[in-house]
């Protein structure tokens, strides 16, 4: 069951869902090790599913993700969120993707 609470603006937060059981969300949807990230922060597609799930999940640990993901800056983040943003409404397979994970990511605690 997923723990949710009210945040300063009002809206739903989800709690308890960090950077670390994001990548493990991944990593078990791709079928990638938990040691291998590097190929998160290589392949596109994986990326681009981590930007959205961290927008959706708020998460707050940013300097470990940008060093983890090999991410020069904000500004390179930045980009990166709006590629994702773009790819999230062309590509259908990457939605599922998206959802899929997310569902994964729901159902945790």
């Amino acid at each position: 069951m997923t723990i949710m609470s009210r945040g300063a603006r009002g809206g739903l937060m989800y709690a308890n869902i960090d950077y670390e059981k994001i990548i493990e969300a991944i990593c078990y949807v791709k079928g990638i090790k938990r040691y291998d990230t590097l190929k998160i922060s290589r392949n596109k597609e994986y990326k681009y599913v981590l930007f959205l799930l961290f927008k959706k999940f708020k998460c707050k640990d940013t300097e470990s993700i940008y060093k983890d993901l090999l991410i020069p800056s904000k500004r390179a983040a930045n980009y990166g969120l709006k590629k994702a943003e773009e790819q999230f409404f062309i590509n259908r397979e990457f939605r599922e993707m998206y959802f899929e994970i997310e569902n994964i990511l729901e159902k945790i605690e």
